[in-house]
Formats: C-alpha cells, sequence, structure tokens
C-alpha cells in the first residue's frame, strides 16, 4: 500500500475499510517488524481527518455519539452517562487500540481537514478523565498521546501561533476547560508538562478562553511545577509564562479603564503566585523564573509590583518565621537577591519601577484605620483606582509600617548598590538618565513632603518615631540619587525644583545645592558658569512676597544663605554676577522694609560676604547701604533680643569697614558711637559671649585701618556727641582713641599734634564741666582720659 495507490482508490468506504485492517492488524499482531511495516505505511498515505474520526469512535456508539457531540453543551449530563456505559462496554481493547491509533497520528504530517478530530479527542479526553474500573490500567499515557495530537493539530491549523477563523474551527469546540481539568486530577508532571505547552499555544489561537482560567493555570503551577529541579519542567514553566502571559497584556488595549484594572490585577496575580511558591522554588532557579515572568509582561508596567509583592512576603511571611538572630541575615540576603533582580532590567526601567513605589506608597493610609462598620456604599472613589498589591485589611498597622520602611530602605540600598552603579556605568554613564532625574527626585521630595506632614500630624503620638525613621530613610534615599547625578545635570534639576510649587521642596532643593557648595571641589569653568546662572533664581526666591509668608520666610533666609556660599566660592572670579544679589540684600535692610529677623540676619551676612568679594564694585552701594546698617544697629531692644541678628549686623560693619576704609568717612561718626553704644550692651553678655569679641575686633578695625586724617576729626564731632550722655560710653570711646594713637607714625602724630592737644585740653575739662555728677563716675572717666593722654605722650 503506497501513497499513489491508496489516493487512486476512489470510494471512500473502501479507504475506510482498508484503514481498520490495518488498525485491527496492528492491535493484533504480536510481531514488531509487523507493527514497524503498519506504521511506515500509515506514514506514507494521506488520510482525511473524517475517516480517522469514524476509527476513533467507540463501536456501536457511532452515531448517537456524534449527535451528541454536536449538542455537547445542553447534553453534559446525559452524554456522562451514556460514557460511562461506553467505557464500560468497550473495555480495554477499545483504549488500547485508540492508544495505538493515536501514537500514529501524533507525528502524521499528511492530515487533510484536521481540525475535524478535534472534537472527537476532546470527547476522548474528557473520557479518559473518568474514573475507570482498575483492572484497565492507567490512562495517563493515553491523555498525553490526546494532548500531544491536539497539539500538533493546533500547530498544523496556526503555524504562527496567530489565530485561526472560525470557518475553519470554532472556538466553541475547544474545551480549555477540560485541559485545565487534566492538569488538576493528573499528578504526572509529563501530563502537566503536555498540558500546559498546549495552552499555551492555544493562548495565541483563542485568547479569551484561555484568559478565562489564566488564575487556575498559574496557582497550579506555582503549587507544583515549580518546585520541580530539573530542567524540563523550567522549561515548561518559561514557555507557558512566554505563550500564556503575552495574550493576556495583549488583551488590553488601553481603550479602557475597567480592562486596565482588571488585567492589572490579573497580574497583581499571578506575579503574588510566582512570589508564594518561590521560598519552594530550587534557588538556582530563581531569579531566571521572576526575570523570565517579569520581561514577558513588561517590566516598565511591572517590576515594581513585583517588588512590593517581595517586600510583602518579607514583612508578612519571612520576618516572622526568621529566628531571632537571624533577621538580619535573611533580610541581607533577601535584599541582595532583589537587587539582583532589579538589575536584570535596564536603569530606565529601575527608575521607572522606583517612581512608581513611591507612588503606590503615597496612596497607602497613613494608619490602618480601626475596624469600623463597613458600608459599602462609603467606599471613595480613590480606594477604588489603587491596585490591590498590599491588602491594608488583611494586615496589622505594624506590617504596614514595617512595609513602607522596608519599601524606602531597599530603594536606598538599590541605588548605592554596586550592581546597579556598575549597570549605570555599563549603559552609557549618568547620561542614561537623562529626562529621567527630575521625575524622580520631584517623585522623591513629594514623598519626603508627605512623610514630613505625617510626621507633624503624628508628633504627639507613638507612631512618630517610625515617621522621624521613615523620613530619614528618605532622606537617605534623596541623597543616593543625588550621587548618581553628574554636577551639570544636578544643577540643571536643582533649577527645575527651585521652581516646584511646594515650598518645602524649594527648601530642600536649597539644602541640596548648598550642601554640594560646602564640598571643597575647585569646579571646572562650564560648571562654574552654570552655578552662576542660579543667582537671577534665587534672587527671584529672595524678592518673593507671596502670600504664605512663614513658609517663605525660612526659604527666602535659605536663599540668602546660597547665594552667600556661592559668592564665597565663585565672587572673587566672577564679581559682576554678584553686585544685583549686593542691590537686593541692602534694599532688604532699610528700615523700612520691616522684614522678618531670620531674613534680616541673612540678608546682613549676605551684604558682608559680597560687600568683601566685590570691594570697589560694592562703593556704589554705600550711599543706601550704611544708613540703613546705622539704623538697624540704633534699634538695641531688637538686637538685644535676637543675639545671631545682632551678629549678623555687626558682622555687616566689619566687612564693610575692612574692604572699604577709605569710603566710610561720611558715616564714621554714626559708626563710632554706635560701636560705643554696642560695647555698653554686649559687655553686660560677658566677655566671653561673641557679640562682645565682635565689637572688640570691630573696634580695633576702626583704630587701626582708618587713617588719622580722617578718623581724627571724626573723633572730635562724636566727643561731643558722647558728652551728653557720658556714663559707660566715655571708655569705651577713648579706648578707641588710645588704640589708634598706638598704632601712628611719629610723623602723623607730629602733624596732628595740635588737633590732638586741642581735643585733649578740652576732655581734661571734664571734672569741670560736670560737677554735679558722681564724683567716683567721673574719676573714673577722667583716669580714660589720663590713660589716652599718657599714650600719646
Amino acid at each position: 500500500i503506497t501513497k499513489p495507490f491508496f489516493a487512486a482508490i476512489s470510494d471512500e468506504k473502501v479507504q475506510q475499510k482498508l484503514l481498520r485492517m490495518l488498525f485491527d492488524l496492528l492491535v493484533n499482531c504480536k510481531n514488531s517488524h509487523c507493527a514497524q511495516t503498519v506504521s511506515s505505511v500509515f506514514k506514507g498515505i494521506s488520510v482525511n481527518a473524517e475517516q480517522i474520526r469514524i476509527e476513533l469512535e467507540p463501536p456501536d456508539k457511532t452515531k448517537s455519539l456524534g449527535t451528541i457531540q454536536q449538542t455537547r453543551r445542553q447534553k453534559m449530563q446525559q452524554k456522562k452517562s451514556q460514557d460511562l456505559e461506553s467505557v464500560q462496554e468497550v473495555g480495554g481493547s477499545y483504549w488500547q487500540r485508540v492508544t495505538l491509533i493515536l501514537e500514529l497520528l501524533q507525528h502524521k504530517k499528511k492530515l487533510k481537514n484536521p481540525q475535524i478530530l478535534i472534537p472527537t479527542l476532546f470527547n476522548l479526553l474528557s473520557r479518559s478523565l473518568e474514573p475507570l474500573p482498575p483492572e484497565q490500567g492507567n490512562m495517563e499515557y493515553t491523555k498525553q498521546l490526546i494532548l500531544s495530537c491536539l497539539l500538533n493539530i493546533c500547530q498544523k491549523l496556526s503555524p504562527d501561533g496567530s489565530k485561526i477563523p472560525k470557518d475553519v474551527l470554532d472556538e466553541e469546540k475547544f474545551n480549555v476547560e477540560l485541559i485545565v481539568q487534566c492538569i488538576r486530577v493528573s499528578e504526572m508532571p509529563q501530563t502537566h508538562h503536555h498540558a500546559l505547552l498546549l495552552l499555551g499555544t492555544v493562548a495565541g489561537i483563542f485568547p479569551d478562553k484561555v484568559l478565562h482560567n489564566i488564575m487556575s493555570i498559574f496557582t497550579f503551577m506555582g503549587a507544583n511545577v515549580m518546585r520541580l529541579d530539573d530542567t524540563y519542567s523550567f522549561q515548561v514553566i518559561n514557555k507557558t509564562v512566554k505563550m500564556v502571559i503575552p495574550a493576556l497584556i495583549q488583551s488590553d488595549g488601553g481603550d479602557s479603564v475597567e480592562v486596565t484594572r482588571n488585567v492589572e490585577g490579573i497580574v497583581v496575580k499571578i506575579i503574588n503566585v510566582f512570589v508564594d511558591a518561590l521560598p519552594h522554588v530550587p534557588e538556582h532557579r530563581r531569579l531566571p523564573i521572576l526575570v523570565q515572568l517579569v520581561d514577558t509582561l513588561g517590566a516598565e508596567r511591572f517590576l515594581w509590583v513585583l517588588l512590593l509583592l517581595l517586600f510583602e512576603q518579607y514583612v508578612t511571611k519571612t520576618a516572622l518565621v526568621a529566628a531571632y538572630g537571624e533577621k538580619d541575615a535573611i533580610l541581607e540576603a533577601d535584599t541582595e537577591f532583589w537587587i539582583a533582580v532589579c538589575c536584570e532590567f535596564s536603569v530606565q526601567h529601575q527608575i521607572q519601577s522606583l517612581m512608581n513605589i513611591l507612588q503606590y506608597l503615597l496612596k497607602l493610609p497613613e494608619e490602618k484605620e480601626e475596624a469600623v462598620p463597613k458600608a459599602v456604599s462609603t467606599k471613595s472613589e480613590s480606594q477604588e483606582e489603587v491596585l490591590q498589591i498590599f491588602n491594608v485589611d488583611t494586615h496589622t498597622s505594624k506590617q504596614l509600617r514595617h512595609f513602607k520602611f522596608l519599601s524606602v530602605s531597599f530603594m536606598s540600598q538599590l541605588l548605592a548598590s554596586s550592581h546597579f552603579i556598575r549597570k549605570v556605568v555599563e549603559s552609557g554613564g549618568p547620561q542614561v538618565l537623562k529626562g529621567f532625574e527630575q521625575r524622580l527626585l520631584e517623585t522623591v521630595l513629594g514623598y519626603i513632603n508627605a512623610v514630613a506632614q505625617s510626621m507633624e500630624k503624628n508628633a504627639d503620638k507613638l507612631t512618630v518615631k517610625f515617621w522621624r525613621a521613615l523620613l530619614s530613610k528618605a532622606y537617605d534615599m534623596l541623597d543616593k540619587v543625588n550621587a548618581l547625578l553628574p554636577t551639570e545635570t544636578f544643577i540643571a534639576v536643582i533649577r527645575g525644583l527651585l521652581e516646584n510649587p511646594l515650598p518645602s521642596v524649594r527648601r530642600k532643593a536649597l539644602d541640596l545645592l548648598n550642601n554640594k557648595l560646602q564640598q571643597n571641589i575647585s569646579w571646572k569653568k562650564k560648571i562654574v558658569y552654570r552655578f552662576l546662572k542660579l543667582v537671577p533664581v534665587l534672587l527671584a526666591i529672595v524678592q518673593h512676597k507671596k502670600k504664605t509668608v512663614e513658609e517663605q520666610a525660612i526659604n527666602r533666609q535659605t536663599a540668602l544663605y546660597t547665594l552667600k556660599l556661592l559668592c564665597k566660592n565663585f565672587g572673587a572670579e566672577n564679581p559682576e554676577h554678584f553686585v544685583p544679589v549686593l542691590n537686593t540684600a541692602v534694599k532688604l535692610i532699610a528700615p523700612e522694609m520691616k522684614e522678618e529677623k531670620n531674613v534680616l540676619g541673612s540678608a546682613l551676612l549676605c551684604v558682608a560676604e559680597v560687600a568683601s568679594t566685590l570691594q570697589a564694585l560694592a562703593i556704589p552701594q554705600l550711599p543706601s547701604l550704611m544708613p540703613s546698617l546705622l539704623t538697624t544697629m540704633k534699634n538695641t531692644s531688637e538686637l538685644v533680643t535676637g543675639e545671631v541678628y545682632l551678629l549678623s549686623a555687626l558682622a555687616a560693619l566689619q566687612k564693610v569697614v575692612e574692604t572699604l576704609p577709605h569710603f566710610i568717612s561720611p558715616y564714621l561718626e554714626g559708626v563710632l558711637s554706635q560701636v560705643v553704644h554696642l560695647e555698653k550692651i554686649t559687655s553686660e553678655m560677658g566677655s566671653a559671649s561673641q557679640a562682645n569679641v565682635r565689637v572688640i575686633s570691630l573696634k580695633k578695625t576702626l583704630a587701626t585701618t582708618l587713617s588719622p586724617r580722617v578718623l581724627l576729626p571724626a573723633v572730635n564731632r562724636t566727643y561731643k556727641q558722647i558728652e551728653k550722655n557720658w556714663k559707660n560710653h566715655m571708655g569705651p570711646f577713648l579706648s578707641i582713641l588710645q588704640e589708634h594713637i598706638g598704632v601712628m607714625k611719629k610723623e602723623e602724630l607730629t602733624s596732628h599734634q595740635s588737633q590732638l592737644t586741642t581735643f585733649f585740653l578740652e576732655a581734661l575739662d571734664f571734672r569741670a564741666q560736670h560737677p554735679e555728677n558722681d564724683l567716683e563716675e567721673v574719676g573714673k572717666t577722667e583716669n580714660y582720659i589720663i590713660d589716652c593722654l599718657v599714650a600719646m605722650v
């Protein structure tokens, strides 16, 4: 019997008879040579599937089963009873024959209209699943053959795994539930493998049918297949993941929110199955399985879900099981594993995942609410939208806190891990982060802001300790993010953050910038230029007066400090950039501005720094700066209440006197009288106080840097002022003159002799001028005058 011979028989019934003879021969022959011949003959001829279908039907029942098969859905029960009879009636010889035919069929190439066989095969499959009399032995092999034949037919009908048109094969005829049931009932790994491979193929052809059963497939895999440590099982898992999951992801076209939600919900459950099975998976298989899963799902969308589920597993299971001493070691090992999983994916996907995790954490409630009777209607909109990853209702508050803390600390560990940094370097250095870093920083800062608010809210509760720890971890993460950025990017990002609507984010951005500026690094020209570009942005913050005064005050103060640091670092080489800074600061300290103390203090310090750096460029500002400074110093009551403010004012004055001694003669009297007045105040604070030390150094500066022709006339005029209110003032005043005389050169003394003599003649007349006062006080003051005269002589 050859192919042409078989094809030449025109009558199908004859063909059918021939086939039957062949199969009967196969069943009954004991000779292996005979069996081989039959097999090779069958291989050679081209058969219509209809003929094989008839052969596979059980004898005598052909007709009735045919009809039942068409109306299978309605007559499930009836069929069951009939099938049972038929199985019993037909007995072992029938199954033996079926098995042999299927063996021939599973690799049959020349088969016309193979789809005709599908209902029959499912029919056989459903029978093979029924309980059998024990003497018939095991049906597993037959099941495997049926599944294998179905797979063969599917691959024939759709070689590329795409959908099959309805007229060729109606999906109603394809009974996916049966295959799934087959997996559940059977205990043989081989049967599972066959069934899973078939499902994988079907997922491409009839995605909807498989999706209905997707959870049972994966739950089964988590419970059984994943625990086996052999390459074949591993491949089956991979294959199932590769074939079934894309069908799921594709079913979400992104058109409706509902579908997307649904798909995401299923994905979370699937990932959860994998995570739950993880402790039972052989160690060397864990990473590849998870990586394959996330790869297939799409790392961009679902890597973060996997991480959160891993954290949840740690918080709820691992941490409880671990013996007391082992906790740290286990956490360390787990963290390493999590980092390894992350680093299998691109840096961009990892960063994206970190942002997703932070956004998810923000959606979690601060605390688990106490058990309230649940009203169905009150479920708010926002809760509806959160993906159910960490179910707050089923966990304790402590677990919720642990979960948040673990998530944040993992993120900072990931960003600092050598794995991650190597990944960044391999993929082209920090340039990879282009476009991500600002979003990441904003997300981190937004999260920090939320945590900070929670901390303030819970300040008087027991949980405040947790919030404080969480906040410090979040700041830690912020530092790690910063460390990744090259300075140019850092500046650009900070610039973006300074325009952020949240005041606390702006403040933190200023802090970051200040920390950067305080590192003693010599920056390149290009980078210095970028830093200088921030000056106008900072000035805008300083001049900002919004309704939210309190918040702004601290930001303006910080911005002034930043400007001071910028000037300290780059002012000497680029003075022209800082002229507007001085203008702004001088405007701030004008008495009519009624500025907040702290802002004023910072402005004064900024003036001190900028004036000493700008030197000659600061001269145009003196006419507005000096009067403001002196007025500031006259408000004694205010100065004494805020020591910082007083110190700032003194620092500003001293720097101006040091830097521009030749230009302050118009204001010298004012300066002298203020210094004398301040010494009286600060000496009350104690000689060790900083203010006192500053005043003394200012006096020294006045005495030693000014030339006699400038200082002496001012001394003369100031004496006339002080004489009116002389108590406690004369001593400090004369000590300046005394020190000045000490540093005068001989020829200067000679040229100013007459001026000094006139002054002392007037001063020595002091007792005569004040006869009505306390003699002891007058005596003290006279001693000062005499000391000073002695110094001159």
